[in-house]
This record gives structure tokens, C-alpha cells and sequence, in this order.
């Protein structure tokens, strides 16, 4: 005897269910709780979103709550006219009607009817995801021309899916969320110290130029212009005395008087030992302010230079 449909489909079991992914299953739990009454969730999805684009699929009518979340972070639900209708039948009335809904701007008295419904929802995403220590929180209600304006601009985390309360009263469900902030990690202090001490050694061994200027002299232009060869400007004792030391063209880091020593014209840095032993110190401190170096203490005493004639060319 052939076999017959009815014992082909018990047979063969019942279909398997759609997999629900944790917002869809947050739905479908959190919102039949709330209402008590039964939510069929289908068509779930997930991906990134711009806060522009969420505006752009947004019905006329609809709800859009703005969301609190831990550690700064911020989100969005969003209910289509026709489920927001739904839920409010539901909690103020107990059921549900099957007249078309009549368009209007959502009012603040909306959301608060429906907050049991978005809270419930959120504690039961909240835990089912593993990084989430504590539930998003309802903050307020948003129409979709101030939406784009308070959220962050870039990519938003988002989840949908389709909700049915009734064939009336039915439509997809959003959430949206800003990305959780990435915190700097702390420095290491071993790397920091090693880094440090690299670059303390390559400071230290960094070559600066170092020029010594005497002072201004003003001459005649008519002097100027009658300059030669072998021309000879003559230095007071002051200028001698009061040279100025630039580190790489800078500003002066010190002063000096001239000389000779060793048979070479040479310069004795003037400076103050503290500030000169601090730069020494840290020479990475000496690279963002060079002073003078300590070799500076190891010069001798120099004869002034009005001893040593200038030669002839």
C-alpha cells in the first residue's frame, strides 16, 4: 500500500526552526514577556550602518528612542508605526485591533508606554552577548531629523529583525550602537625605560654646531664699501669679554670670553654649574634646550686676546 502525505510529513519530523541570532531571540523573548503575548521574529540580520543611512530607511511614524550605554557609548531602537501601535494596543488595551493605523508624529506619552517593552528587550540582548557588562538603557525620544545630529558620525553595529504581533501588526526592529572607545594601553615601563635610555645615547652622541659671536660694531657704510683683503675691525675688551655661544643658530645658551690656549684661539664658557650639570643630566631635556656643555669646566685659565696681536695676512 503506497504510503500516504500524513505519514510522509510524520515521517519526516517537523522542519527546523530559523536560527535566531541573540537580537532576535532578545525580541522574541524580551517583547513576548513584556506584553505578554506571543512575538514571531524572522529575517534577522546585522552588519554596519552610517547614522545617515539609518535616517534614509526610517518610516514616517515611527518610533526612534535614543539609548544610553555603559562606558559612553550610545544606540538607537527603532519600531516601525504599525508594531509601535501594536505594543501600545497591547499594554494599554490587552489586544490588539485590526484597523489600519492613522500616521502621527510619536509623542513622549508613546515611549514611555513602550519603555517595559525596550528595557525587557535590551536586558535580554544584554544577556545573551558576552561582551556586555551591563544592558543599554532607554534615554529618550528622537525624531529622525534630530537622529543624524546626535549620533557619531562613522560606522554603527547594527540588528535587525522582522516582529509580528498580528498581520497589522507587524514590521522590523532596529538596534544600533556607537562602537565601544579603545582606550590607550598603559606604557610599559621597561620599554619606556629602555626607549629612554636609547635615546638618551643618541642625544648624547648627536653633533650640534656651535658658533661664538663677539658682538654688533657699527661702521659707516662708505667703510663698508672700502673694504678689502686684510681689512682689520678692531674689538674692544668688552666684546672679548662678553662673546655670545649659540647652539645651532639659536638663541644665546651662554656667554664666554675670548683668548688663547694651547697656542689656539679658544673660547671659556660662562654659564651656571646647576643648569650646566641639569643638561648634562638629561641630555634629552639638553636636545629640546641645548645649553653648555660640561666640558666647559675643564678649561684652563686663558690669557685675554688684546696679548695676542692679529698677524699680518
Amino acid at each position: 500500500m503506497p504510503e500516504t502525505a500524513l505519514e510522509r510529513k510524520v515521517r519526516s519530523g517537523p522542519k527546523p526552526a530559523e536560527t535566531l541570532d541573540h537580537f532576535a531571540r532578545a525580541c522574541e523573548v524580551g517583547m513576548g514577556a513584556a506584553l505578554n503575548f506571543p512575538a514571531l521574529v524572522s529575517g534577522s540580520d546585522r552588519g554596519e550602518i552610517t547614522a545617515r543611512d539609518a535616517v534614509s530607511m526610517m518610516v514616517e511614524g515611527g518610533l526612534v528612542l535614543l539609548l544610553d550605554g555603559p562606558e559612553g557609548r550610545m544606540g538607537a531602537m527603532i519600531f516601525p508605526p504599525e508594531l509601535g501601535a501594536g505594543m501600545i494596543e497591547l499594554l494599554t488595551f490587552g489586544v490588539l485591533s485590526h484597523h489600519p493605523i492613522t500616521p502621527r508624529v510619536p509623542t513622549t506619552t508613546d515611549a514611555a508606554v513602550i519603555e517595559p517593552v525596550v528595557r525587557e528587550v535590551l536586558n535580554q540582548m544584554a544577556a545573551r552577548s558576552e561582551d556586555r557588562t551591563e544592558p543599554m538603557r532607554f534615554g529618550a525620544l528622537l525624531s529622525p531629523q534630530h537622529f543624524a545630529r546626535v549620533m557619531p558620525e562613522g560606522a554603527l553595529d547594527f540588528w535587525s529583525a522582522q516582529v509580528s504581533l498580528s498581520a497589522e501588526r507587524t514590521g522590523r526592529v532596529w538596534l544600533l550602537e556607537t562602537r565601544p572607545v579603545i582606550e590607550d594601553a598603559l606604557p610599559d615601563p621597561e620599554v619606556e625605560a629602555r626607549w629612554r635610555e636609547e635615546m638618551t645615547e643618541s642625544v648624547a652622541g648627536a653633533a650640534v654646531r656651535l658658533d661664538v659671536v663677539l658682538g654688533p660694531l657699527r661702521l659707516a657704510l662708505a667703510d663698508i664699501n672700502a673694504w678689502d683683503v686684510g681689512t682689520v675691525l678692531p674689538l674692544s675688551i668688552e666684546m672679548l669679554e662678553s662673546a655670545e655661544v649659540r647652539v645651532n643658530g639659536g638663541e644665546a645658551m651662554g656667554g664666554g670670553h675670548v683668548g688663547r690656549f694651547g697656542g689656539m684661539r679658544a673660547v671659556r664658557l660662562v654659564s651656571d654649574k646647576a643648569a650646566t650639570e641639569e643638561l648634562v643630566a638629561d641630555p634629552l631635556e639638553a636636545l629640546a634646550d641645548p645649553g653648555l656643555p660640561a666640558l666647559a669646566e675643564t678649561i684652563s685659565p686663558i690669557e685675554n686676546g688684546e696679548d695676542d696681536p692679529i698677524p699680518p695676512v
